[in-house]
């Protein structure tokens, strides 16, 4: 099992049963045995049933009481309804955000974004350090766009496509992103904010065009 020694070991089988659903070696509506799982990474039952409390969390799989866990069917078109929505909702948020960032705000911008494209230098746990430096860009036009609902209206919808934003990061080389970022940094420092806006949906419509080719291709039998 690869992954960094150092993580407790329910998110080791965590990453590992991710990665295996997200490339097609276990199965949209595959049951996964306790058991089973419990001798391949030679553990007690309990850590996998907290790797599947992970998945679940995730989006990953679905637990049916008395019927065990499985593997969950993702959806193209649910997909395109959700990221739709957040292009414009993020979108609008860089827009209303730029007039208002300070040269702080920017100096913060490129320093996430700096350490996104040391990321993209590692290959163990690469997608693991990306979605927190990723969040903290995105969130960063949220906070700052004065409108206080906005960070809750993306975050709900965000919390609903967990697995996909995993996903998108593990099926693509997802260095474009960190171009994107750049492209939108420029644009704010310049104070364009309609372009400025159009380029963090532009950014997220790449996500989820690199994402639904994705599911299209996928399987969609069940074992």
């Amino acid at each position: 099992m690869s992954g960094d020694k150092r993580l407790p070991l329910k998110e080791k089988i965590c990453r590992a049963l991710r990665q295996e659903i997200v490339f097609g070696s276990l199965m949209p509506n595959q049951h996964l045995k306790e058991m089973s799982l419990a001798r391949q990474f030679g553990c007690a039952r309990g850590s996998v049933r907290e790797a599947f409390n992970l998945l679940e969390q995730q989006g990953f799989v679905t637990h049916v009481p008395n019927q065990g866990v499985t593997v969950k069917e993702p959806s193209a078109r649910e997909v395109e309804d959700f990221y739709n929505l957040m292009a414009i909702l993020e979108g609008r948020a860089v827009q209303w955000a730029t007039p208002l960032l300070s040269d702080k705000d920017i100096a913060r911008l490129k320093t996430i974004n700096t350490a996104l494209k040391v990321v993209l230098q590692k290959n163990e746990g690469a997608v693991e350090d990306w979605i927190p430096l990723n969040i903290e860009f995105h969130t960063l036009f949220r906070e700052k766009c004065g409108n206080a609902k906005m960070n809750w209206m993306v975050e709900e919808i965000r919390s609903r496509i967990t697995r996909y934003r995993y996903t998108s990061l593990m099926v693509t080389a997802f260095g474009n992103y960190a171009q994107d970022h750049d492209e939108i940094i420029d644009l704010v420092a310049q104070k364009d904010a309609q372009k400025a806006g159009s380029a963090m949906e532009s950014h997220i419509h790449r996500a989820k065009d690199v994402l639904v080719r994705f599911l299209f291709q996928m399987p969609t039998r069940s074992l």
